[in-house]
């Protein structure tokens, strides 16, 4: 399947280098302090073909001068080059020394930072980095050019090698960000009623997992609606993910600012991974890769799973812009179905199992609420006609699905009460025969792919299916009233024979195979009918 490319937007980090001592700093230092430069450079450049400007300045850091460093200053400079590309390409790096025994340039106390125990009681150079708009790895590029290009301006010699090897293992990312750009119509469908919200709905009934969605559509649709996911929630939804991450829809404040034919009336739609989602901790450097997968394999499959084009040829959806190409990626990420079906199918299994098994009292209390939305232990107990200790011990046996708080009784999922109000203001309130349709579902065989349209059948029409010994289909029982009567007011036996071959056909399998299996119904009459699947969708 051809997929769109995603491109980064915002990235930071620290590199490390014990490689040359602190020969890269006091280089830098030795052309910067004096003239001709006294702390300030600015230039301009080539980087293969590319202009970039550069300015050179200066900040007080932290540390202390030694008596060996020769120089006259309570405190050691750190250096910012700064570089600024075409169409707001961005790279900045601060390069500070690092030595053993470093001490607080104003209270003489010992400093205890992390290049002790990562790197060792070594010298060497520590740079923070900051990019925008550039791959990752072409920051690393760089670096060493933009170096290089400071002591040509100054007419010195420098280490050809500086900054050209591999960082140091203990190097770090902390923020990560890419993104595509969509259209406005593509982007409303994002998020009227879409994966974000529906995300945020699952997840609130599962336990052990964190998750917050903001939503923002103050002064335009989709100025800024984020989905902020904790690990806990992200493996939830991806398998192998481990990474907390931001799903973001962004649309300027006042889009319509700025002509239709400007990628930037259309929003963006972005995946930020950053340490303070995952425990205020950064990942190695050397994880960049995984990181990348991580989050374009977030961002696809949020648009698959709102039926979004990922081809950015020919359908309209994407909009190119100075950054992001809107072309074809070379390797396609893995796509997985839409787990948020599968997560309502197990909040339905806990809610049904529970109401299947308890006792007249809970039942009446759960009704009760359902209907009205909420009640005290005392209304409860007046309404019903028993002892409040009653409704207490029929609340506890209820534990999962709702709550007691200051004697208010609730349920603790919206979703709970809406699914059990539907259930009890229907036609047939039946929970056993409802709880055994979620229980086939939540029991197909394994290689009935989760969340494929042959399952959604299955779940529709209250059907389980059986298979042989060699993994194909044999028996399919539908547990529903149909009918052999295409005018009958019970749905037609062949309709439903032929969507089933249908939807077997789209999860990918043969429907030569289903055909000859038994399909079994119950009549209009009460009795029960089978024939073959083939042969009654041909009907």
């Amino acid at each position: 399947m051809v997929q769109v490319e995603t491109t980064p937007h915002e990235i930071e980090g620290r590199w490390k280098w014990p490689d040359w001592d602190r020969g890269p700093y006091d280089a830098l230092s030795s052309v910067m302090l004096g003239p001709p430069f006294e702390g300030h450079l600015e230039l301009s450049t080539e980087v293969d073909g590319e202009p970039w400007w550069i300015e050179v300045r200066y900040s007080k850091s932290g540390f202390a001068p030694r008596l060996s460093d020769g120089i006259n200053a309570e405190r050691l400079y750190e250096w910012d080059i700064v570089g600024r590309g075409r169409n707001e390409k961005k790279a900045s790096f601060n390069i500070s020394p690092r030595f053993p025994n470093m001490r607080h340039w104003e209270t003489g106390d010992r400093l205890q930072l992390p290049w002790e125990n990562q790197v060792g009681e070594t010298e060497g150079v520590d740079v923070e980095y900051h990019t925008s708009n550039i791959e990752a790895d072409r920051g690393l590029e760089l670096l060493p050019e933009f170096f290089a290009a400071i002591f040509e301006e100054a007419e010195e010699r420098v280490h050809p090698e500086y900054f050209r090897t591999d960082p140091h293992p203990s190097s770090t990312m902390w923020a990560y960000e890419r993104y595509v750009r969509i259209r406005r119509e593509w982007a409303r469908k994002l998020s009227s009623a879409g994966v974000l919200q529906k995300v945020a709905l699952y997840l609130s009934d599962l336990e052990g997992v964190k998750a917050e969605l903001h939503i923002d559509n103050t002064e335009v649709m989709n100025h800024q609606n984020r989905l902020f996911l904790e690990p806990s929630s992200v493996t939830e939804l991806l398998p192998g993910h481990t990474y907390g991450r931001k799903f973001e829809i962004y649309q300027l404040k006042d889009p319509d600012a700025v002509s239709k034919d400007h990628p930037s009336y259309h929003p963006k739609v972005e995946v930020l991974v950053n340490k303070k989602m995952n425990g205020g901790q950064a990942w190695a450097w050397a994880d960049r890769h995984e990181v990348t997968e991580e989050i374009d394999e977030t961002l696809l499959n949020a648009l698959h799973w709102e039926d979004i084009p990922l081809a950015p040829d020919g359908n309209g959806v994407y909009v190119a812009d100075d950054h992001f190409d809107a072309v074809a990626r070379e390797e396609p990420v893995e796509l997985y179905d839409d787990p948020t079906p599968r997560l309502e199918a197990k909040t339905d299994h806990l809610l049904m199992t529970t109401l299947r098994d308890m006792g007249e009292t809970a039942r009446d209390v759960t009704e009760t609420i359902a209907t009205d939305g909420g009640a005290t232990v005392d209304d409860l107990a007046d309404q019903l006609g028993k002892h409040p200790a009653t409704i207490y011990r029929a609340i506890n046996n209820l534990g999962e699905i709702l709550e007691l708080e200051q004697g208010n009784v609730s349920f603790r999922a919206r979703k709970y009460r809406e699914e059990l109000r539907a259930l009890v203001e229907s036609a047939e309130y039946a929970i056993e025969s409802f709880a055994d349709r979620i229980q086939h579902v939540m029991g197909l065989a394994d290689h009935v792919a989760e969340l494929s349209p042959f399952q959604e059948w299955l779940a529709e029409n209250g059907a389980e299916i059986e298979f042989d010994q060699n993994g194909d289909p044999e028996r399919v029982r539908v547990d529903t009233i149909l009918s052999e009567l295409k005018a009958s007011s019970f749905e037609n036996v062949a309709t439903i024979a032929a969507e089933a071959l249908e939807k077997w056909s789209k999860s990918g399998n043969d429907p030569a195979v289903l055909r000859s299996a038994q399909l079994s119904w119950k009549t209009p009459g009460g009795g029960t009918e089978v024939g073959f699947v083939g042969a009654i969708a041909d009907r």
